[in-house]
């Protein structure tokens, strides 16, 4: 048997040379590609190389204002402690729009916001409008999912009905808003003031001036009952000051003193009337 020997394979010095020059070549290819896509980073960062020259608010307005939408993305919303230019220094690709999202949310009159950039320099931002149904103890309003927001008192529509009610029961004060109203359609009759106390007791104000104490417990049998016994009270409702429905089976009626032709008559304090 033969034995190979083994031989020492020795790399000349040209094909050393080659080899390092191709590495040096590649290393000096990825430091180039790296440095020029760092370079086109910082580039696009810059907001003069893509500035936001347009702002579309997009959404069906009855309270927010140009006015108020420039201010809280230039000065920020009142009595919060976002007071910058949120646009400022701010180019397409570096714009947050989170950020705008959560600014233009802030604002009083907006129940919700979505923001998107357009190339190659608008910003959209879509807006939806609170929707307020009822006042909230002089201070705020209500909106259709019964949470309560505080405009500038100065934009509150008029005419709505007002909630009196202590922290927490605006949800259920426009539940017994619409049941009410559903269940007055037939006579026409309308509420202008809900009032739930902390013992959850409810008292309504009508729209012909009449308030209905219906207490604490069976609330919705009792407006259908008052519903039902309103025609027999329809004719002299004008006379009628207060309507309790607490009792079992009846009522009773405080009635208003009225001058009639010169003479003051002067009603029953109360009257019992059965059902």
């Amino acid at each position: 048997m033969f034995k190979r020997k083994q031989q020492a394979v020795s790399i000349s010095e040209p094909a050393r040379f080659v080899g390092l020059s191709r590495w040096l070549k590649i290393t000096v290819t990825i430091s180039l590609v790296v440095s020029a896509i760092g370079c086109g980073y910082v580039k696009l960062l810059d907001p003069e190389t893509l500035p936001i020259t347009k702002v579309r608010a997009l959404g069906d307005f009855s309270f927010v204002t140009e006015k108020m939408l420039h201010q809280a993305l230039t000065d920020g919303v009142a009595n919060t402690e976002n007071k910058d230019d949120i646009l400022e220094n701010k180019g397409f690709f570096n714009i947050d729009v989170d950020a705008i999202k959560k600014r233009v949310e802030t604002m009083p009159w907006v129940r919700q916001a979505s923001v998107q950039r357009v190339w190659p320099d608008t910003l959209i931002i879509e807006i939806v409008e609170q929707q307020p149904v009822a006042y909230w103890n002089d201070k705020g309003l209500v909106n259709t999912a019964g949470m309560v927001f505080y405009p500038d008192k100065r934009t509150f529509p008029k005419g709505l009905p007002r909630f009196i009610a202590a922290e927490g029961f605006a949800e259920k004060c426009l539940r017994y808003l619409n049941d009410a109203r559903e269940i007055f359609a037939g006579i026409k009759v309308d509420v202008n003031e809900v009032k739930f106390n902390a013992r959850q007791a409810l008292s309504l104000t009508l729209s012909n001036g009449v308030e209905l104490n219906l207490g604490r417990q069976n609330k919705l049998y009792r407006l259908q009952r008052f519903s039902q016994v309103y025609s027999a009270l329809s004719e002299r409702v004008s006379l009628i000051e207060y309507v309790d429905m607490r009792y079992t089976n009846g009522f009773s009626v405080k009635w208003k003193q009225q001058v009639i032709k010169g003479q003051l008559y002067k009603k029953l304090k109360s009257n019992r009337a059965n059902v």
